[in-house]
């Protein structure tokens, strides 16, 4: 693993370093001697649930377990939620088009920096204005977020740390409004908050335009209470500035 001059462990880590071994141990309850007794747990109550078709791997579940701190029933239920969402919204879990995927990441419409945060956080960075609607439709998004949230979630660092996302939401003119339906909001708050085994430590907003003020109106009655505690609305772009600096 290369880290960083200034300490920093890379996006694509794959492995855990004694001190998030640590963090798993103290914030999420994980260790040598519960983790596989909660797997084996899991795979059973999953295997009970005759509806519930899905993957009863060690990698598929440990995501789950700690997303919820190794609480069994609550990490059942997030399987629950996560295959009722993929069964209820299919057509964005399938059919990519990896030349638009491609298309995206060059226009740098969002993506993650190479590096993670200190506490081992992927830091995740979308700029709302580099999406241009009538090159990229809104299911080519919902599509391309699923590929990014979901390939990222296999590395272990990121279910033990999670993500931090920096968003900017400066839009010129009204491209974007039309976009900002309670359908659209409700599906990426449900798809990334309630039904993903991720851990979202911190958002950051960034230039709040007309467009983000409206979204923002629709779906904060229904956010949560510690996620809005976890958003920091931001006056300047000084740090999307530094942090691509650094690159993305």
């Amino acid at each position: 693993m290369i880290i960083s001059t200034e300490g920093l462990y890379p996006f694509h880590a794959f492995t855990i370093p004694d001190k998030f071994v640590k963090k798993a141990k103290d914030e999420l309850f994980e260790t040598d001697e519960n983790r596989d007794s909660a797997l084996q747990r899991l795979r059973e109550l999953v295997l009970d649930e005759t509806d519930l078709r899905c993957r009863i791997t060690d990698e598929f579940l440990i995501k789950f377990l700690r997303a919820r701190k190794f609480n069994i029933p609550k990490a059942l239920s997030l399987v629950k939620k996560h295959m009722g969402f993929k069964k209820k919204n299919q057509d964005i879990f399938t059919g990519m088009d990896f030349e638009v995927l491609s298309k995206l990441i060059k226009k740098k419409v969002f993506g993650f920096l190479p590096y993670r945060c200190k506490d081992g956080c992927a830091v995740l960075v979308v700029q709302l204005d580099n999406w241009n609607p009538s090159q990229f439709s809104i299911k080519d998004i919902c599509k391309a977020v699923v590929i990014f949230l979901y390939h990222s979630i296999c590395d272990p660092l990121t279910q033990i740390n999670g993500y931090k996302i920096i968003f900017d939401v400066k839009s010129r003119g009204i491209k974007h409004i039309r976009f900002c339906t309670p359908g659209n909001l409700y599906l990426l708050y449900t798809g990334t908050q309630e039904c993903f085994p991720g851990r979202f430590k911190e958002i950051h907003i960034l230039n709040m335009s007309t467009t983000f003020q409206l979204a923002w109106a629709v779906i904060s009655p229904f956010l949560s209470e510690k996620l809005k505690k976890r958003m920091v609305l931001e006056n300047t772009s000084h740090l999307l500035t530094n942090t691509f600096k650094r690159g993305i």
